[in-house]
């Protein structure tokens, strides 16, 4: 994963958590304005508490509208995109409450419970963003400046020392609160790093292991797979083939007189000759779940899953014409001139053949009778058919 990548997760990640908090921020600011509204009603300006009402509630409506949009399609914007337009969403509140601190403020007694009720309302705000807002310094800020530092303005400015006292104390709370927030968010993003580099490690771990897996199954000369992953195929696809009646063919491949092709040519020659028979399998084995995979030595094997014996006879039969059409000189032949390879195929519906490794046997027993009938040919455990 590389780093942008990487920010761009942690990024979402803390989105994700400030979105979370978005039911409880509305119905909080909707129920903390109604108390307002009741407590203030004869005291306040009546088309200025419903016209503020209007306000907190298309700003409520608006935030809801960028939460749901967030949820839906969170691609849509980018992630400093996305933290934009909730700062704006928090900054929108805040002023929103600024408006209504100022205004109270002016009209009412200070020594009076009025002034109780907008400290209390103020610092229960602000407090409870330390918990909805601690994943976005700036929408905290956004939020809690426009709603404590010009109310705080306000106090400091009374001649009285102790409504001055009260501003001072304001501010203090601000500075409280914004520290407490770091600390918040500090400790947020370091669980979420933590998070994402245990799933990277993970992730990491899970990839060296099939890299590793891919390797052991592997052979490393002709880059199909090996005995190993040849055995671990089969055993799925003879179970499969059991859950579904379906039949299961194998064929077993041998290069006709290899080890006089080694003697004569060398063990260079001997292994590219592998090579180009293996790299010419995949034009005839070419279905999902089909397995090309060198046995042994010179021989191969190749598992043809949901196909019956004649099936696979007629594939065995391509495989042969395509190998001797790949006219590699076998000067130590004694049927060719070229290469050639012998072919015993083996297809069944698991219950006829009892168990994965009697398929083998009975490929293996019809590729023995196709040796014995002279080679260069395919033998089939029910068939006998000769490639020509």
């Amino acid at each position: 994963m590389t780093i942008k990548a990487f920010n761009e997760r942690l990024n979402y990640q803390l989105l994700d958590s400030f979105v979370a908090q978005t039911s409880t921020v509305i119905l909080g600011h909707l129920l903390v304005g109604a108390i307002n509204f009741a407590l203030f009603w004869n005291q306040i300006n009546h088309l200025f508490m419903v016209s503020w009402a209007c306000f907190v509630l298309l700003v409520v409506v608006c935030r809801w509208f960028m939460t749901r949009r967030y949820k839906q399609n969170q691609q849509l914007l980018t992630a400093k995109q996305w933290w934009a337009l909730f700062a704006i969403s928090s900054l929108s509140l805040g002023l929103v409450w600024m408006v209504w601190s100022l205004y109270v403020s002016s009209v009412i007694d200070l020594h009076g419970t009025g002034i109780s009720i907008l400290l209390i309302t103020a610092s229960g705000l602000v407090a409870g963003a330390v918990a909805s807002t601690s994943s976005s310094i700036y929408s905290y800020l956004c939020f809690s400046i426009p709603i404590l530092l010009p109310l705080s303005a306000v106090l400091l400015m009374n001649d009285e020392i102790r409504i001055q006292g009260i501003g001072l104390l304001m501010v203090a709370f601000f500075i409280i609160t914004l520290r407490q927030v770091l600390r918040i968010h500090r400790v947020l993003r370091e669980s979420i790093l933590n998070g994402l580099e245990l799933e990277a490690s993970k992730e990491e771990t899970e990839k060296l292991a099939r890299e590793l897996y891919k390797i052991s199954t592997m052979d490393a000369l002709t880059s199909v797979i090996n005995r190993r992953g040849f055995n671990e195929a089969l055993s799925a696809e003879w179970s499969r083939a059991i859950r579904a009646r379906t039949p299961l063919t194998l064929l077993m491949i041998d290069v006709d007189y290899f080890k006089p092709f080694n003697d004569t040519l060398g063990h260079p020659a001997g292994d590219e000759c592998l090579r180009l028979i293996a790299a010419a399998l995949p034009l005839y084995v070419r279905r999902a779940g089909e397995t090309i995979a060198r046995y042994g030595g010179e021989e191969f094997a190749v598992l043809l899953p949901n196909t019956a014996a004649p099936e696979g006879v007629k594939i065995a039969e391509d495989i042969c014409e395509g190998v001797a059409r790949l006219d590699i000189r076998h000067p130590a032949s004694e049927i060719s001139e070229r290469v050639t390879i012998s072919i015993g195929v083996c297809g069944a519906v698991p219950g006829e053949v009892e168990t994965s490794h009697e398929l083998i046997r009975l490929a293996d027993k019809a590729l023995y009778q196709a040796k014995n009938s002279g080679r260069n040919c395919v033998r089939s455990y029910n068939a006998s058919v000769t490639n020509q």
